[in-house]
């Protein structure tokens, strides 16, 4: 009874504290973009993309979307129901389900929201892991849906005191997607 009872004050309060502290972080930070110009490009001529980051870098991912509107996959697990939340407060649809449990009902909710013309996003490398390896499902999803797969990553750096802005030793380089990188 009251592991229910903590579980549910912790389902409602934690997405709003990270959502607080994921906006404190962003009021903090001055964001560069690069490698985007293809991505700008597709973007203003009304493409539609997935986009790929991986699991371990989920955090700054609502500040690093540009577009005009996502769906994520999230899942099922209990950690999926505090990101859904936490990313709704952000205008992030999600869809639920990964490739352990409710994978068809996630993979029907990203293809209509394809439909609806929203990008979708994925984490290739899941939840369960192996870290920083992409599994297949992506693949399959653009060879379904037509879409081309634009990988993303976020990155950032303390500002060193004698001087400002963002040395380029630290910018990503990325080849076929793009990254963003914020210098608090």
């Amino acid at each position: 009874m009251k592991k229910r009872i903590l579980d549910r004050i912790t389902v409602a309060l934690l997405p709003r504290l990270a959502r607080w502290m994921i906006r404190f972080l962003a009021l903090s930070m001055r964001f560069t973009y690069v490698n985007f110009d293809s991505y700008r490009k597709r973007l203003d001529k009304g493409g539609q993309i997935i986009l790929a980051f991986w699991h371990g870098r989920l955090l700054m991912m609502p500040y690093s979307y540009p577009g005009r509107g996502i769906t994520v996959l999230v899942s099922q697990h209990r950690d999926g129901e505090l990101i859904a939340r936490t990313v709704k407060g952000f205008g992030i649809e999600s869809v639920r389900g990964s490739s352990t449990r409710g994978w068809f009902g996630g993979i029907k909710g990203l293809l209509k929201s394809v439909r609806s013309g929203r990008d979708i996003a994925i984490t290739p490398d899941g939840p369960q892991g192996p870290r920083y390896k992409a599994q297949m499902g992506t693949i399959q999803l653009a060879a379904t849906t037509g879409l081309p797969i634009y990988p993303m990553a976020f990155g950032a750096s303390k500002k060193k005191p004698l001087r400002a802005g963002m040395p380029s030793s630290y910018r990503i380089p990325f080849q076929g997607g793009f990254s963003y990188a914020a210098n608090p």
